[in-house]
C-alpha cells in the first residue's frame, strides 16, 4: 500500500451542525504523497463550499462563519463532492474520522489523526488539531495557509502536518490499524462526578456506572472499550 507515489488526501468538513440531520457546508483537502525520498505535502490547502439543502444552525455558523446565502449561491452538490473527493486517492485522512465519515460516506481506507495522536502522544495537554499544532510547534501562527481556523482548507493544512509528524515514527499500516480500532483511554472524558477520573479508579469505586456506560449510554466506542477493559482488570 505504501509504494512510492501513494496518495493520502487529508480532508475536513464544516457542517450545518453536529446532530442529525446534518450536511456539509464546506469541504477542504490537502494532499500528502509518498515520494521516493519520503512523505511530502504535494498540494493544498484547497476547499469548496457545499450547498447542504437545509438550514445552517446558528451555533455552527458562529464557529465557521459560513452563511446560508454563501452556500446557496456558490455551493456544489454534496453528492457530487462525495463522488469526486476520493478520485485517485489511496487513503483518506481526517482529524476525527468518526465525525467526518458521516458526511463523506466512503469505503476508502482511512487514518484518523485524532485517534493516532491519542495513542502515540498520550501526554499532550490536548488532542485537538489546534492544540497539537501549538504544543508540537508544527504550524506557526504566521503561516497564512493555516488561517482562519475552523475553516475546512486551513484545518487540513494543520492536520497534514500532524500526519507528517506521525509518519516520522509510525508506518501507514500502523496508523491504519490504530484508526480502525477502539483506543484505550486513561481518563473518563465526560459525564458527571467521574469526569477526569481514571477508568481504573471508577472500576474500583463505581463499577455499576461503567456497566451503564457500556450497555446503555451513547458514549463513543473508545469510552465503552476503555470501560470494559477497566472492569475486566478490576475483577
Amino acid at each position: 500500500m505504501t509504494a512510492p507515489l501513494t496518495l493520502i488526501r487529508v480532508v475536513d468538513t464544516e457542517t450545518t451542525g453536529i446532530d442529525d440531520p446534518a450536511e456539509m457546508v464546506e469541504i477542504g483537502w490537502t494532499d500528502v504523497r509518498l515520494f521516493p525520498d519520503g512523505w511530502q505535502i504535494e498540494r493544498g490547502p484547497e476547499s469548496v463550499l457545499v450547498n447542504p439543502g437545509m438550514p445552517i444552525g446558528f451555533p455552527a455558523m458562529a464557529v465557521h462563519h459560513i452563511t446560508q446565502q454563501e452556500v446557496e449561491i456558490g455551493g456544489v452538490d454534496p453528492n457530487e463532492i462525495r463522488r469526486d473527493i476520493g478520485h485517485g486517492v489511496d487513503i483518506l485522512c481526517s482529524h476525527n474520522w468518526q465525525f467526518d465519515s458521516r458526511f463523506l460516506r466512503t469505503q476508502l481506507p482511512y487514518i484518523c489523526t485524532l485517534k493516532a495522536a491519542r495513542v502515540i502522544w498520550p501526554d499532550l495537554q490536548g488532542h485537538s488539531n489546534g492544540s497539537i499544532r501549538y504544543e508540537l510547534g508544527l504550524v506557526l501562527h504566521d503561516d497564512e495557509r493555516a488561517q482562519p481556523s475552523h475553516r475546512a482548507g486551513p484545518d487540513t493544512w494543520v492536520t497534514a502536518h500532524i500526519l507528517l509528524k506521525l509518519l516520522e515514527t509510525h508506518t501507514v499500516e500502523q496508523l491504519l490499524d490504530i484508526s480502525a480500532n477502539p483506543i484505550r483511554l486513561l481518563k473518563f472524558p465526560g459525564g458527571n462526578k467521574h469526569r477526569g477520573k481514571s477508568f481504573s479508579e471508577i472500576a474500583r469505586v463505581d463499577p455499576s456506572y461503567l456497566r451503564w456506560v457500556i450497555d446503555k449510554s451513547e458514549f463513543s466506542e473508545d469510552v465503552k472499550f476503555s470501560a470494559a477493559a477497566a472492569l475486566r482488570e478490576a475483577r
